[in-house]
């Protein structure tokens, strides 16, 4: 407790003597600060914005994700595919298994993969994704999974009968389902396709981040554009989205919404100005309030930068970080601007000096415990969360820095500017006797307005709050809730959707929802790798073989391994058996020439070629490292019902004694929703900790104990209240709620720390009243202020905009709260029970404080 109290005094003296500093040189001060903030922030180009949210919302650690990099390094040559897809569909709303239709479908294939050109002369050749002789042994045409296949690609292949189209689709669904890739399907009673409205093309397209493919899938895009494809297409309907497109429309999520947030910045700044003070000629305040916008770029300048020397990924939350800051971060101002006051009002010789000196300590605790937990934040294995947390914990760091020399070197000039109009009695000692008496009439309406808030909570709150039976029913209802919430919010559902992260209005959400409603059945092609099978040998040819015999007895497993084509494997022992070959003893030879010369189903057989890695020497497969073959599932798309598919398909894996694994995307959101609530639970877990440790070292046990009680209470609320208002537990969420704990904190510390230094040390209820009455109004008006900027989120265009209002707005609801009902009640109470077990000469708390600067005040004063 010595120590405490020691480094408390040695804080508040390193604050005083940084009053002193800036009372001397104030342009001095604001210069540095600013010129750091700018220094820094030249690293800010370094920075790059990730839309790709595999990379974004997956753990880096998890199985499933080293098993995507492992497939994209096997069989994709290191880097997640590009897409483009069609949806196409009649314009007359008729079935799509027409001759006219598919002639139309099948140019506007070949106008995209041949026709179109690039203004670089490029075409889909050079930038398709495909195997190269260098790598694979031999080359291959552009890899494609859409509908036009079963027809060889070309217009000769399609029938001239409708009947004999609807004849051959029927054909290839008997072996493989096609349902992945045309929708909208009307069966008969036998089950045969009778007629479907939709079909879809998709296209792979190799992934050169910031090189040529840019260029040219942007170009692509622009080809591509609704009108012009109706123009060309009049017996279309066709949507079209891309990997680019889609960036795009994420981008775009943050322009349209840009206004709200300067909007909400401005409220925040006009609702300063009037705290500041009255709106008269001479006691305005409204340049002082617009400091907040400086201060406010200057933090995420100083964030930005420092995650830009590392070359740092960004996602679009960090955007959301500039209106948080000007919501929570305007509180330290008007602390401060506060202890200016009263250190003014006690006519003090260096006004700025006790001001820092008190209300320096303030302000670090309460940005301390916000940093605190978005460092927490930065150690959680999800790449977007971790980027936000660290630019928000740099961007705290550096918004107190400022607050403590940026902003009070602008009060002061503020208040020479005052004095130099001849019209302000704010400064100290040159105020003439006419002045003085302007200043004591001021005083006295700011005074009327402060007691007219304090009387509220005297009159009305603070007696309410001293009933006993009132107190026990606000704990019982404060953890009684609390329970109830969480048992409540344990059965929120799990998961982030592609189109939460778009615009409401975009076409990517039109695009998505056509694939839900017309591919009903969402069929997902999966990939099963396997690592250092010998295929010489039969036994184990005959277990992977068995294998594939497991999987395709999976009731949601639609057709064969290998799907409609079939697997490599089986074609390459084929034309082993058709050359008099033996399909093992002989496996390897006459590789190269099967790959160049021979046919799989009317497809050439080197589409195959990126489906085995493995050494060729001489045209003769001498051995393979990995091999993949794909099946088709229909399970639901729900995480939880596809992580058991993952569980269920390795179980059979491992019983064969097969090496692998199994890849689809989606896998890896199955994988980090069901880690979700352990990264949820055990992230509040340590940032509470860590919050506590922090409490315990700056004020007494007993707050400590009663704010991280608060705290764990308002957490539980946000989560039930959350799954009430249709939210979903995902990365953002996430977020939401290891922030809630650095700023829930700031609602409860200052009515803890007025309750505990109260003049009144043994009457629980005067001790109650005494705090409520002197920062009841503080805390109320904080929480409005923040709440103002909140409320313009609720317009955003993105539902995850959306989701980040609610849990801000939230947050602010049970912060204030219970930062002004349930914690005063409970420290009420805990002093009742002393002065019943120890006596009334016990109650006194023993909290260390610092001792006040020689200039100042009473240290009683101090938040």
């Amino acid at each position: 407790m010595d120590f405490r109290k020691s480094m408390l005094d040695s804080m508040a003296r390193g604050f005083g003597r940084l009053g002193e500093t800036i009372e001397r040189r104030p342009w001095l001060v604001i210069v540095l600060s600013a010129l750091v903030a700018v220094l820094v922030g030249l690293g800010a180009g370094g920075i790059y914005l990730e839309t790709e949210g595999v990379y974004l919302w997956i753990p880096t650690t998890s199985q499933t994700y080293k098993d995507f990099l492992t497939y994209n390094d096997e069989y994709q040559d290191g880097a997640k595919l590009n897409f483009l897809n069609l949806i196409v569909s009649a314009a007359d709303g008729g079935s799509v298994l027409r001759k006219s239709v598919l002639e139309e479908a099948m140019d506007l294939h070949h106008n995209v993969t041949i026709d179109f050109t690039s203004k670089k002369g490029e075409t889909f050749d050079d930038h398709c994704f495909k195997a190269v002789a260098a790598v694979n042994g031999v080359d291959s045409p552009c890899q494609a999974n859409n509908f036009l296949q079963i027809f060889g690609y070309s217009v000769s292949g399609i029938p001239i009968a409708d009947s004999a189209i609807v004849a051959d689709v029927n054909a290839a669904n008997a072996v493989s389902s096609i349902a992945s890739a045309l929708g909208g399907i009307a069966y008969d009673g036998s089950g045969q396709i009778l007629s479907a409205d939709t079909l879809l093309l998709g296209y792979a397209l190799k992934n050169e981040r910031g090189g040529d493919l840019l260029e040219w899938e942007s170009d692509l895009v622009d080809y591509t554009v609704p009108n012009e494809l109706l123009a060309r297409y009049p017996s279309l309907t066709i949507q079209r989205l891309s990997s680019l497109a889609f960036d795009q429309e994420v981008v775009k999520l943050v322009a349209n919404d840009m206004p709200l947030f300067m909007g909400a910045i401005y409220i925040i700044v006009i609702f300063l100005a009037l705290t500041f003070g009255p709106l008269t000629r001479s006691h305005n305040r409204v340049l002082l309030a617009f400091v907040a916008i400086p201060q406010v770029l200057l933090s995420l300048l100083f964030a930005t930068g420092c995650q830009g020397f590392f070359k740092a990924k960004i996602s679009t939350l960090n955007f959301m970080l500039g209106f948080i800051l000007a919501g929570v971060g305007v509180d330290d101002m008007i602390v401060i601007e506060e202890f200016y006051a009263r250190a003014k009002a006690k006519g003090s010789s260096s006004v700025m000096k006790d001001t820092l000196a008190e209300g320096g300590l303030a302000v670090f605790l309460t940005s301390l415990t916000a940093v605190i937990a978005f460092l927490v934040g930065a150690f959680v294995d999800l790449p977007a969360v971790r980027s936000f947390c660290v630019c928000a914990g740099l961007a705290f760091a550096y918004n107190f820095v400022l607050n403590v020399t940026f902003f009070p070197a602008f009060l002061l000039l503020d208040e020479h500017r005052c004095c130099f109009g001849g019209t302000c009695a704010c400064c100290v000692g040159r105020a003439s006797v006419e002045e003085k008496k302007k200043e004591e009439k001021e005083e006295v309406i700011v005074a009327k307005k402060t007691s007219l808030a304090g009387s509220i909570f005297a009159t009305y709150i603070t007696p309410t709050l001293a009933n006993p039976a009132v107190q026990i029913f606000v704990l019982v209802v404060t953890f009684g809730a609390a329970i109830g919430v969480l048992i409540y919010g344990l059965g929120i559902e799990v998961g982030l959707s592609v189109t939460e992260v778009v615009p409401d209005d975009s076409y990517a959400v039109t695009f998505f929802d056509t694939l839900e409603e017309k591919f009903s059945s969402q069929i997902k092609i999966m990939a099963l790798s396997v690592e250092g099978l010998d295929y010489s040998s039969s036994t184990q040819v005959a277990n992977l073989q068995g294998l594939f015999t497991d999987i395709e007895g999976l009731p949601t497993v639609v057709g064969r391994v290998g799907n409609y084509q079939g697997h490599w494997l089986l074609h390459y022992q084929n034309y082993l058996s058709a050359n008099s070959l033996d399909p093992y003893t002989d496996f390897g030879k006459q590789y190269i020439t099967w790959l160049e010369s021979s046919t799989c189903n009317n497809l050439p057989c080197n589409t195959y070629a990126m489906d085995v890695i493995g050494v060729v020497e001489g045209g003769e497969l001498k051995s393979v490292s990995n091999a993949r073959f794909f099946f088709e599932e229909v399970s639901p798309t729900e995480t939880s019902e596809v992580w058991k598919v993952y569980n269920t398909l390795n179980g059979l894996r491992r019983a064969k004694g097969i090496s692998g694994y199994y890849f689809i995307e989606l896998f890896m959101y199955a994988e980090n929703d069901s880690l979700m609530f352990m990264y949820l639970f055990r992230s509040l877990g340590v940032t509470l900790v860590a919050v506590a440790v922090i409490m315990a070292m700056f004020t007494d046990l007993t707050s400590t104990l009663y704010i991280t009680l608060c705290v764990c209470c308002i957490d539980c609320h946000l989560l039930g209240i959350a799954r009430l208002w249709d939210t979903r537990l995902n990365s953002v969420l996430f977020t939401c709620m290891i922030m809630s704990v650095g700023l829930s904190v700031d609602y409860c510390v200052h009515i803890a720390h007025a309750f505990v230094h109260a003049e009144e040390q043994i009457d629980p209820t005067k001790r109650l009243k005494e705090a409520l009455t002197s920062l009841g109004p503080a805390v109320i008006k904080g929480g409005f202020t923040t709440l103002l900027g909140v409320a313009l989120l609720s317009m955003a265009s993105s539902s995850v905009f959306r989701m980040i209002f609610k849990m801000l707005f939230l947050t602010v609801l049970f912060g204030v709260f219970h930062g002004v009902i349930s914690l005063p009640v409970m420290m009420c109470c805990h002093q009742k029970a002393i002065n019943a077990f120890c006596g009334s000469s016990s109650s006194k708390l023993d909290t260390p404080r610092a001792e006040p600067m020689k200039a100042g005040g009473d240290d009683d004063n101090k938040l």
